[in-house]
């Protein structure tokens, strides 16, 4: 009795410890680019960009998880829900880049 009470306990806390915090996907949080453009990507999907000229832009942002390897997201701008597209810590400006690593441009997480 005192094993089967002891693993129903060991495995309530285990269950409880795997959901508090987790993250639905990796892109939750807070960025700049290079050229001082900051994103913040909110868990609710809705996303504040501000520009180095202190433009500021309120929109959504989507997840995309495509076969076992392809996560990115899909970040909207001026009504085009795929203006932005964010994978492996770059912003890209075209799906085409996007799938080509070209032409992205380096984030750091703000913490």
């Amino acid at each position: 009795m005192k094993k089967v009470i002891f693993a129903i306990s060991v495995l309530a806390v285990t269950a409880v410890s795997c959901s508090n915090g987790a993250k639905n996907h990796p892109y939750v949080g807070k960025f700049v680019t290079e050229t001082g453009t900051v994103f913040e990507l909110r868990e609710d999907s809705t996303t504040c960009i501000q520009f180095a000229d202190s433009l500021q832009y309120e929109g959504k942002w989507t997840f995309h998880n495509s076969g076992d390897t392809l996560e990115y997201a899909n970040i909207e701008f001026a009504g085009y829900p795929a203006y932005y597209y964010l994978k492996d810590g770059k912003l890209y400006r075209s799906k085409r880049e996007m799938f080509s690593q070209r032409l992205g441009e380096k984030i750091s997480y703000i913490d």
